[in-house]
């Protein structure tokens, strides 16, 4: 299942980059709206990997073995699922247009939704009345954080937590990239066959 999900969020991904190869905003590249849209997806996507890193430090090592409902498990029962929605939409901006933001988290929110039933099927065959506690008490996406609940003790391993931010840190990747597009485009390298606000 999770390198089934690994393939098809490549796949979406790199048919969203060739899409967006040809694809500029109305407003040009150095405008003032496309440049705080960038800014705007810059500062989700920092989100995004400090909130996978600080989730991984709860549940790295852990994972699917117990409930952890502590940390930001505490507050909503899929935080890192949470965080990548945030960096996608991050990465929706950082093209320095909006609709790709509403698409890739639409198309992000349908497809994990479906992924989560799954997992939470799973969960529930595998810790029974512990996870429909944890589910009856903790909402799956929207964070309440009069939830919040502490640690008494660190909970996850360094070496998860470390692979976490590593993996995160690929949101990163999309700026560079963005930035890459808009310059062959300037140059007239790459055609622009659609322009979207």
């Amino acid at each position: 299942m999770h390198k089934t999900r690994i393939k098809e969020t490549r796949f979406v991904a790199i048919l969203f980059a060739a899409t967006l190869m040809v694809t500029q905003s109305p407003w040009g590249t150095d405008g003032l709206l496309p440049q705080a849209l960038r800014w705007a997806g810059y500062f989700l996507i920092i989100i995004c990997v400090l909130g996978r890193t600080w989730s991984a430090a709860y549940i790295g090592g852990h994972k699917a073995r117990i409930i952890v409902d502590l940390g930001p498990y505490s507050v909503t029962r899929n935080p890192l699922y949470v965080f990548s929605f945030v960096g996608a939409v991050g990465i929706g901006f950082c093209t320095g247009m909006a609709t790709p933001a509403l698409v890739i988290g639409t198309v992000y929110a349908v497809y994990y939704r479906m992924i989560v039933a799954r997992e939470e099927e799973h969960l529930t065959a595998r810790h029974g009345d512990v996870f429909r506690d944890y589910v009856a008490r903790v909402p799956r996406w929207i964070p309440d954080r009069t939830l919040w609940r502490e640690a008494d003790e660190p909970m996850g391993y360094p070496r998860n937590v470390y692979l976490a931010a590593r993996d995160a840190s690929a949101f990163f990747l999309s700026l560079p990239m963005f930035a890459f597009i808009g310059w062959l485009q300037n140059m007239e390298i790459l055609p622009v066959l659609l322009r979207l606000p």
